[in-house]
């Protein structure tokens, strides 16, 4: 029965992702790449291939994914290159199928119209390409996929330079954006910035509300099995806390782990794994400080110490 749940679950995330990847494919295909807008990722980098070099935006993507997935697996190693295989094989597809059968629907590629409406066009497809954008890839953490792409070099630079993740993801989707300012114009451009921010905002509201890290609780009879699974595997660590059940009397150490959003799923289905009857209680943290996670921010030397302290201090340092 347990091996059957589990089997379960692994289909149903599979299911996920291939969906995830589809509603990306619908947003990028049906509306941001008709339209022109550049909103970051690899649909961005394409249509500015297209504009300039006249790459077919389809094909442009395939290379891209595999192109980040190989580069994934080389700097990040297998278990990463995993979580986007799936969505690396499914999100191209998905893609090339919407944009050849549906290219430019209801005339929202600016300057197709007769309506004088275009820039309206532009517009809508931001809108509805962001939010099914965001839709898609929220459903895909949600089975415990990755989109990859250039999130791949996102976590290249975070594991090796320690840059927060979502700080180098604005630096990357900005820098694509303002490339695309140059071959789309100012209009499609501006209307990409709204997208991706669209984008961003769907994920927060269907993925993990307004945090991006939890904090998991976790009382069961394998403890030892779990912690190691959370050290080794996830590579986080932990802290034991001795509790008592109030009803029964018995004794259990509590495992508590901090860890990022992507590894919500995973570490859900393992805990199901090694023991189905586990106590688990998953809080968002607003924030968490500390190695893996963020750094403590410098203080202001003058604010610390307060005024009147930091100009004795000068004043002890002239002697």
């Amino acid at each position: 029965m347990k091996n059957r749940k589990h089997v379960l679950r692994i289909f149903w995330n599979i299911l996920l992702v291939i969906i995830g990847n589809i509603v990306l494919a619908i947003g990028t295909g049906l509306f941001l790449v008709p339209a022109n807008i550049v909103a970051g990722g690899m649909s961005g980098l394409a249509i500015i291939g297209n504009k300039l070099f006249g790459f077919d935006i389809d094909i442009s993507v395939a290379i891209l994914s595999w192109f980040f997935f190989f580069i994934g697996l080389v700097f990040l190693g297998k278990k990463f290159s995993l979580q986007t295989l799936l969505g690396t094989i499914v999100y191209p597809i998905a893609l090339s199928i919407i944009y050849r059968l549906f290219n430019d629907p209801i005339a929202l590629a600016p300057g197709s119209g007769s309506t004088g409406l275009d820039e309206f066009h532009a517009l809508l497809a931001g809108i509805f390409g962001g939010a099914f954008v965001g839709t898609g890839c929220a459903i895909t953490y949600l089975g415990g996929g990755s989109t990859g792409g250039t999130d791949v070099l996102v976590f290249i630079v975070k594991k090796y330079f320690g840059f927060k993740t979502s700080i180098v993801s604005f630096i990357t989707d900005a820098l694509i954006i303002l490339g695309g300012l140059f071959v789309t114009g100012v209009i499609p451009a501006l209307v990409g910035v709204m997208s991706a921010f669209i984008s961003a905002m769907m994920v927060e509201f269907i993925f993990v509300g307004w945090s991006t890290t939890f904090v998991a609780q976790i009382i069961s009879t394998k403890g030892p099995e779990i912690n190691a699974y959370v050290q080794k595997s996830l590579n986080r660590g932990t802290t034991l806390v001795p509790v008592v059940g109030g009803y029964t009397g018995n004794t259990y150490q509590m495992i508590q782990v901090a860890f990022d959003k992507k590894e919500y799923t995973i570490l859900r289905d393992a805990i199901n794994r090694i023991d189905s009857k586990a106590f688990v209680t998953f809080l968002r943290a607003q924030a968490v400080i500390g190695s893996g996670f963020e750094p403590f921010p410098e203080k202001d030397f003058k604010k610390s110490l307060g005024i009147r302290e930091f100009w004795e201090k000068k004043k002890d340092e002239r002697k």
